[in-house]
């Protein structure tokens, strides 16, 4: 027996627990009104079973839970999965505990203690299940990233909710979501047994081989790439190592042998050593003319200074001469020993005259006048020379100072040349050394070595590829789903379902049933009505599952339908049944015994292995569907959520 629901296990805020059980291997049903939590079932399941995001119904359940857990029954042993609801809005919740053994009695709600997360739970039942390590890589030039079927991806084939179960466009969980319709396509062969055990390790293999073959083949392409072009390759690098002066312009070998072995010399080169670069000294220089520099402009400025000073005073003097010129001219200028003669008249005064004294005072400091200019124009000649002479010693120095740079800068010149040449050399010399390296492969018997690998390698691909072309998992899928068409056919037949009369299958690519008619295939969107949209679902995934249980797949083993009556009946005729026996007496009705005939005799056909879960409103009077029924149905007062959870 596979991994199948044992019980449904909730605690309420208060610590009271509520159980709902179920039975391994049967059909069981859980009927009522609505309102009463059927179609939060699916959702805790799914909660419980390593799915983070909470999505089972905010109100009554959420306020009133604040732990889900479920029992599930694998081979001989149990496992309990608990959950706590998520702490105030949080849409998610990763946190969980898990016990397993033989027997596991249903903790008291104190002794509830996070022990595992989501992820661990996803990793425990993927191994419990039997899922072994895989690897789904694309075709190809698809860029999607290399996928392993785990436990989550047997989800898709478990659960078929209210919106779900009758939709004409989706067929399985959680089909409309970004990416998974692709992971639905790359899982499915998986978990058909379209894939051998070993071919995970097969396809490494080939991996491996395929990648050292290319390697060797590579090595090769380039030995023979080198080999072809020959003596002109080596001639051009010879004439490359002339340009740089490497070697003489005159030299030239007569054999390929003397030309390698000239070539292979250069390899010793070494870079011409770099003279040393006085950079401090040459800072120095440049420093000190700077301040000769300045000096010379400071002494050119008092020279100048100099110069405008004795231009005025030659003005001046010039001036001061003429008007003792006109003095002399008239005697005036001549000393006169008695006050009282007038030079004028040439008679003796009583009284000397005001204006005669200040003329002979003013002429006594004319005369004294042009003698300080005398000395003053003296002395600025005398520092004027003292300038000139600075001046030339500071000119001398600058020119010494600009021969010591000039020398300094050509210096920095062959510094550069030689720096220059030493790179070029180096570059040929590398181009040498790469082309010498590679020929060496001209070794034909390494050549002949490499040759035999890759038949090896070749002997060894087609070995494997030979393994896998047997296995050839898309003829195996497309046996398989033969196979299933054919049971999907006699079931739609059995449920008299628009156009049994042709067969039916399962449309992998688009994710769809399809009937395959003489004028065309109708996909199940084309076909009418809800009932045969809840067909195509039940006999989709009940052949699934038969072929899963056929071929002891890592699939657990049950199947949850939620609403599936829902289509038979009127909506207002619906809601009214509130888990009440209805007899079956219309057509509709005579249909819905039907298809629950067929659930029982299919979970009677894979005992123990198969469990189907129905969640209804429905309650119909029939020995099968009684018995099933693992709870009085929930109404008049009867529902997920106990009355006495919601007194205040």
């Amino acid at each position: 027996m596979t991994m199948q629901i044992s019980e449904i296990i909730l605690y309420s805020n208060r610590g009271e627990i509520r159980t709902i059980p179920f039975k391994t291997g049967s059909v069981n049903i859980i009927t009522g009104k609505s309102g009463t939590g059927k179609s939060a079932i699916i959702p805790i399941i799914d909660y419980c079973l390593g799915r983070s995001d909470f999505i089972i119904p905010d109100g009554v359940i959420r306020n009133s839970v604040s732990w889900f857990a479920i029992k599930l029954s694998l081979n001989k042993s149990e496992i309990f999965i608990a959950k706590p609801t998520p702490k105030g809005d949080a849409a998610s919740q990763s946190q969980a505990l898990i016990k397993i053994g033989t027997r596991v009695s249903i903790p008291e709600f104190k002794d509830l203690e996070i022990n595992s997360n989501d992820e661990a739970i996803n990793d425990y039942l993927s191994k419990a299940l039997g899922i072994e390590s895989n690897l789904i890589t694309p075709p190809e030039k698809h860029f999607r990233e290399a996928l392993e079927a785990n436990f989550k991806h047997t989800k898709f084939f478990l659960f078929q909710k209210q919106s779900l179960i009758a939709n004409e466009q989706v067929l399985f969980h959680r089909q409309i979501e970004p990416y998974i319709p692709q992971a639905i396509k790359d899982t499915l062969p998986f978990f058909l047994g379209a894939l051998r055990k070993d071919t995970l390790k097969l396809k490494s293999d080939l991996r491996i081989k395929n990648k050292e073959k290319r390697i060797l083949e590579k090595k090769i392409l380039e030995f023979e790439k080198l080999s072809g072009k020959g003596i002109s390759k080596l001639n051009g690098l010879l004439e490359e190592a002339k340009s740089v002066y490497l070697i003489h312009n005159a030299l030239s070998p007569d054999t390929q042998q003397e030309l390698v072995m000239i070539l292979n010399k250069l390899l010793l080169w070494e870079p011409t050593s770099l003279p040393t670069v006085e950079n401090d000294r040459m800072n120095m220089l440049y420093e000190g003319r700077q301040h000769l520099m300045n000096d010379l402009k400071s002494i050119s400025y008092d020279m100048n200074k100099i110069d405008t000073y004795n231009k005025t005073i030659a003005a001046y003097s010039s001036e001061v001469g003429s008007q003792k010129l006109r003095l002399e001219s008239i005697d005036l200028y001549n000393e006169i020993p008695d006050n009282h003669f007038c030079p004028l008249c040439s008679s003796n005064l009583k009284i000397v005259p005001p204006k005669v004294k200040a003329m002979k005072d003013s002429i006594a400091k004319l005369s004294r006048n042009l003698s300080n200019v005398d000395t003053d124009t003296t002395k600025l000649n005398h520092h004027l020379i003292e300038l000139k002479n600075q001046s030339f010693e500071i000119k001398e120095k600058l020119q010494k100072r600009n021969i010591e740079i000039e020398m300094l800068d050509k210096h920095q010149s062959t510094f550069d040349n030689i720096k220059d040449l030493n790179n070029r050399q180096a570059m040929v010399v590398g181009r040498i050394s790469l082309y010498l390296e590679n020929i060496s492969l001209e070794n034909e018997n390494e050549m002949e070595m490499e040759k035999k690998k890759i038949q090896l390698l070749d002997s060894d691909i087609s070995r494997i590829e030979e393994k896998l072309s047997l296995e050839n998992s898309e003829s195996i899928v497309a046996s398989l789903l033969n196979l299933i068409g054919i049971q999907m056919s006699d079931w739609a037949k059995y449920l008299k379902l628009e156009h049994s009369n042709f067969p039916y299958r399962l449309d992998i690519k688009n994710l769809t049933v399809v009937a395959d008619t003489d004028d065309r295939p109708i996909p199940m969107s084309r076909m009418g009505s809800g009932e045969n949209w809840l067909g195509c679902h039940l006999i989709a995934l009940l052949a699934l599952h038969k072929t899963f249980i056929r071929k002891s797949r890592p699939m657990p083993g049950f199947l949850i339908l939620d609403q599936p009556t829902q289509v038979y009946f009127p909506p207002e005729v619906y809601r009214k049944f509130e888990g009440d026996i209805n007899e079956l007496t219309d057509e509709d009705s005579i249909a819905v015994k039907r298809m629950y005939d067929l659930l029982f005799s299919i979970c009677s056909d894979l005992f123990p292995d198969l469990q189907i879960i129905v969640l209804d409103h429905a309650n119909i009077r029939d020995h099968q569907f009684q018995n099933g029924l693992v709870e009085e149905p929930w109404r008049n007062g009867n529902a997920l959520i106990p009355k006495s959870w919601l007194a205040i």
